[in-house]
């Protein structure tokens, strides 16, 4: 090991002697599907590899391919694993039949109302789960924490905030879950792609958008064809932010791969740190610019707390059928009761607080994880 190390120190001081070169460093190849402002990108690609590079003096150094240019979002699994690229932002919902244990996961995230507790009880699934982590290893890739957006809401182009005004309205929906919500209220569901949601309230396809409100003031700017917001939480996405392949993960020594989970975990902070600031900046912004933004009214509240109640009563029955997984409801209470527990820690501190939100996530998550062995066989 010494001699191999004191090796590898010659050819770094030799390569760095050469024309142009200033140390040994290897170049990867990094993948996502969002633009580099979208908060999935941001945190943990633009911000994050930067951080790598200067963690380990340029000794792992990522070029990120953005937007979908060298993997798009159903072929990242795939494309990592077979080492297109070496790391890359994976939404399972795109893989059902590889992920089904995944995709329960995510049809329960539904019920979720605290995008820090689902994104930090995923990443415990994810990588501490047996079942559910053995099923990405199944897919060629080690993975990573996962991640959650803000909480969805209804912005529409009119008052939605009770049963009624609901009625005949035609919601953008996105997943069973909220298509099977909007229907439950008398609401038409629409499937559009995100892109044609500005375009289809301004001209009147569509009465509302099941969304974030960090798409009020950026990105879309739905704030210009919207004059409500009702606060009720109708869902979120969840997913893995990391996956890498497996040779890549392999091959690097002890020292990166802790660079690389030290990283990820300050990423992930501060990714749902800036969901939770630009969600609230989404609505106050949208105050500014004269749209209402309230609570949903008490026959709308009762409405979907009842439905949550049916939908989780038979989500285990459902997966079953459409993902073929046996006793799903021991893993669908393991999710949920571990996003119980975060809502109860996350009450006890600053969530804006970084450091705050890492000891959580370091004393409760990353310090079980052994970085020897996490990911080094199958």
């Amino acid at each position: 090991m010494l001699f191999r190390q004191m090796l590898r120190g010659a050819l770094v001081a030799s390569v760095a002697c050469l024309p142009g070169v200033s140390a040994m460093a290897a170049d990867y190849t990094a993948s996502t599907w969002f633009a580099p402002t979208h908060l999935l990108s941001q945190y943990p690609y633009m911000e994050w590899h930067e951080a790598v590079r200067e963690a380990t003096n340029g000794e792992i150094s990522f070029e990120v391919y953005n937007g979908g240019t060298l993997l798009p979002p159903k072929a990242t699994l795939s494309g990592v694993a077979d080492g297109v690229a070496e790391v890359g932002i994976v939404y399972p919902g795109y893989q059902p039949a590889e992920l089904p244990l995944n995709n329960l996961l995510i049809d329960a995230s539904f019920v979720s109302d605290n995008h820090y507790a689902a994104a930090f009880a995923y990443t415990e699934m994810i990588m501490t789960n047996p079942d559910v982590y053995a099923e990405w290893s199944k897919n060629g890739v080690v993975v990573g924490p996962g991640f959650a957006t803000s909480i969805y809401n209804f912005v529409c182009s009119s008052p939605v905030y009770s049963v009624a005004q609901a009625a005949g309205k035609k919601f953008r929906t996105a997943g069973a879950a909220q298509v099977d919500w909007v229907e439950s209220i008398g609401g038409i569901a629409v499937s559009v792609p995100f892109s044609e949601v500005y375009t289809g309230m301004q001209r009147g396809s569509l009465d509302c958008a099941l969304v974030d409100p960090t798409t009020m003031v950026v990105g879309p700017k739905l704030v210009e064809v919207s004059s409500d917001v009702t606060e009720i939480p109708v869902g979120i996405i969840i997913g893995a932010s990391w996956i890498y392949n497996k040779s890549f993960w392999r091959g690097l020594p002890l020292e990166q791969r802790e660079t690389l989970m030290e990283q990820m975990v300050l990423a992930l902070a501060r990714m749902e740190i800036g969901y939770e600031v630009k969600g609230n900046e989404g609505l106050e912004g949208s105050r500014a610019k004269g749209v209402n933004v309230g609570p949903p009214e008490k026959d709308l509240e009762e409405a979907l707390s009842d439905f949550n109640k049916s939908f989780l009563d038979e989500l285990p029955g459902a997966a079953a059928e459409r993902f073929n997984i046996d006793a799903p409801e021991a893993l669908l209470k393991d999710f949920l009761d571990r996003q119980e527990a975060w809502n109860e820690r996350l009450a006890a501190v600053d969530i804006q607080d970084q450091e705050a939100i890492i000891g959580l996530l370091n004393e409760h998550i990353f310090s079980r994880i052994d970085i020897e062995t996490y990911g080094m066989s199958d």
